[in-house]
């Protein structure tokens, strides 16, 4: 019996030392309700990340200025990869400009964050009880002709980081439009506002 136990132990000692820690989740990651990750042929990477901030009450002109403020606009190429949705299907990965129409709006941009180059596409729903920033296609400056890579969403690929650019993209552009918002954002918790 003691020699099956040393066996047993001895297996499963060497089936985990062959697994990589490299590519597993991050906790934080996994826990986070803004964060969605997706898998790749070798690993997690971030699919999107989404914010919701107070409603904000703007002309489509003053959206687009703030976006033009807020973001620095600019087209995106992946330079490789394929990631799969949770139900198994393949999406090739590519950056799109979107227009705006109506209360949505979207670009695709590049934020510099703790010295790290993000690409991503974000699109701005906003709805009568706040204002959702959506972003994905997300992806890093791999350093080569303008090309960007998957951001990994284990620990060591800093994904937390990589969000909080985001974050700051949203925040920036969250500012801009209460600046010229026709209400009063934030006077209730949701952001909702209700009609006089």
């Amino acid at each position: 019996m003691m020699k099956k136990t040393w066996i047993g132990v001895a297996t499963l000692t060497l089936m985990t030392g062959c697994v990589s820690g490299q590519y597993v989740l991050d906790d934080q990651v996994s826990q986070s309700r803004e964060i969605n990750p997706v898998q790749g042929v070798d690993g997690d990477y971030l699919g999107s990340f989404a914010v919701r901030r107070p409603y904000t009450e703007v002309t489509p002109v003053q959206l687009d200025q703030c976006l033009d403020a807020s973001v620095q606009q600019q087209q995106v190429n992946l330079a490789t990869g394929v990631l799969r949705d949770p139900i198994g299907q393949k999406e090739k990965m590519t950056f799109n400009a979107m227009p705006g129409e109506g209360d949505e709006a979207g670009v695709t941009g590049v934020t510099q964050h703790e010295g790290r180059n993000i690409a991503y596409r974000l699109e701005i729903q906003r709805m009568p009880e706040a204002n959702y920033y959506y972003f994905d296609r997300l992806g890093e400056a791999s350093g080569q002709n303008d090309q960007f890579v998957p951001i990994g969403a284990w620990a060591e690929a800093a994904p937390l980081q990589a969000t909080q650019g985001l974050e700051a993209v949203a925040d920036q552009m969250q500012s801009c439009l209460e600046r010229g918002a026709t209400n009063q954002p934030g006077e209730d918790p949701t952001g909702w506002q209700p009609q006089s």
